[in-house]
């Protein structure tokens, strides 16, 4: 029993020394890019640099040197520098728990890591049980984002980066479809390309278009019939956003069900040898009292 508490111990230690450090990787990543973006401007010099050849390329004149990436990640930052901490203090928990065996730090750590298996047992079956729910609430946000705030192929706001980058990358369009844009508010649909300087009407955003590349380093078309009089061989205006996302989770399914599996079973095997460790030291507390 010794060397199995001994063992379990140095485990916890271990894994939740990983979990500690990736924490604390996560929590100063977020810190920088929110509160310090000035550090990696010199290693996103290429990419800013990309991105004004493409704004410029579309028409749109755009001085990027006091460009700050931590404004336009906000809510990012935020999420990563949370979950930084959820992870460092999880990995603070099992590591002192493990090596000075602290019956209420393993306690505590376990509840923690029994509630993250339960929300992704749950959430696992919630998305193959109420799939078409699952995809209305992911869905609704994402129509709303466009609707409300999707401005243009040339715009330098978040959502509209954001969309451009996904259609461009992913090949699609809207959510589901081309037609969301009908009801975008924001969206600007005069569009003077600067190859001709002669005004157009849009009827999808250029983003739509079949593009060569990635964005930002893409080639915009000498003609822009693709977004004034789209068909799908020209757009991608069949193909919703969402529906290319899943279709790369499908693709890469196998190594995601290796990925989660592992995880689910270090989780478990982390709950398991805490659980270990925490009732050897009741034990030997019981006996404690009872020689006293």
């Amino acid at each position: 029993m010794g060397v199995l508490v001994g063992c379990s111990r140095i485990f916890l230690v271990i894994i939740n020394g990983i979990f500690a450090v990736i924490g604390l990787v996560f929590l100063v990543a977020g810190c920088i890019v929110r509160f310090g973006s000035g550090i990696l401007d010199p290693y996103l010099q290429d990419l800013y640099t990309s991105l004004q050849r493409f704004m410029e390329q579309a028409g749109q004149s755009v001085d990027l040197s006091n460009f700050n990436l931590g404004d336009y990640l906000q809510d990012a930052t935020l999420a990563l520098i949370l979950l930084g901490v959820f992870f460092f203090i999880i990995g603070i928990f099992g590591c002192i728990g493990g090596c000075c065996k602290v019956r209420c730090m393993l306690i505590v750590y376990s509840v923690l890591i029994s509630l993250i298996v339960l929300a992704e047992v749950l959430f696992v079956i919630l998305l193959f049980t109420i799939r078409d729910t699952v995809d209305n609430n992911i869905k609704g946000p994402m129509k709303t984002s466009i609707e409300d705030s999707y401005t243009g192929f040339n715009s330098t706001d978040l959502v509209s980066l954001g969309w451009n980058f996904a259609m461009v990358n992913f090949k699609c369009c809207g959510v589901d479809n081309y037609t969301e844009f009908q009801t975008a508010k924001k969206w600007i649909k005069d569009y003077t390309p600067k190859q001709s300087n002669m005004s157009i009407t849009l009827a999808v955003p250029i983003a739509c278009c079949k593009l060569n590349g990635s964005f930002p380093n893409i080639n915009l078309p000498t003609e822009f019939t693709c977004a004034t009089d789209p068909t799908s061989a020209l757009s991608n205006i069949d193909k919703g956003c969402y529906q290319a996302i899943w279709d790369i989770i499908n693709d890469n399914s196998n190594i995601m069900i290796g990925v989660g599996a592992g995880v689910l079973v270090v989780e478990l095997l982390m709950i398991i040898l805490a659980c270990i460790v925490c009732c050897k030291e009741k034990k030997k507390n019981d006996d404690y009292d009872y020689d006293y």
